[in-house]
């Protein structure tokens, strides 16, 4: 069960489990690459994990609105296909047989859609350019995503900011966010997997933010 901890800029922690595998796995491959430069090994592709699990009933929203979900912003070394993880303070390693199997900002805004139509089951949730239904309040969501790897401390981090507008372009509301899940084994999938579920975490934050904002 994930622990959630508010604190100046909202910070949802989660206890860690050492990524003793993982990093093991990282260290041979690092090793290895001087030594095996001209072997090509095999690579796996991942998808994140869709609807984890089932949102709470205190948690899903009856708020009739139409949110707009802007293509989601993603930082330059994060678009790669290689799973990134954090090995220190100032080091990251990019996976080059760990492999995303979709552009990941197009993945995060996949399942934020998914997550978000099981929270506000009343809500219409659209892509950006999408028609809108009649008659309804409407708020767009713009995300940038700053971070979302492993880290050393044994779990997955998902970091950025988001803002909420109005139907017209104003500026309602703009937070920091930034989520961390622990990791339920070692290697590559438990780590796609806990990154869905910080994924999620925030998804849920943000129905939250959706369903207050029209009230």
């Amino acid at each position: 069960m994930i622990k959630i901890r508010l604190i100046t800029r909202p910070h949802y922690i989660a206890k860690p489990r050492p990524l003793v595998g993982l990093m093991a796995a990282i260290g041979l491959t690092l090793s290895g690459l001087t030594g095996c430069a001209g072997t090509v090994g095999s690579t796996t592709s991942y998808m994140l994990p869709t609807n984890m699990t089932a949102p709470a009933v205190a948690a899903q929203f009856s708020t009739q609105l139409a949110v707009v979900v802007a293509p989601v912003r993603i930082a330059n070394y994060l678009d790669n296909e290689g799973i990134v993880m954090q090995l220190n303070d100032i080091e990251v390693y990019q996976a080059r047989e760990h492999l995303w199997a979709e552009g990941i900002g197009q993945q995060l805004q996949q399942r934020l859609e998914q997550r978000l139509a099981l929270d506000l089951p009343n809500a219409q949730i659209i892509s950006k350019g999408q028609p809108l239904a009649a008659g309804l309040p409407v708020r767009e969501l713009r995300l940038a995503v700053h971070r979302f790897q492993g880290q050393q401390t044994g779990d997955a981090l998902a970091e950025g900011q988001w803002q909420l507008l109005d139907g017209s372009g104003q500026l309602i509301k703009q937070r920091s966010f930034s989520v961390t899940a622990p990791l339920a084994d070692d290697g590559y999938p438990a780590l796609v997997r806990a990154l869905g579920q910080a994924w999620q975490i925030e998804a849920d934050v943000l129905a939250k933010e959706l369903s207050l904002s029209v009230r």
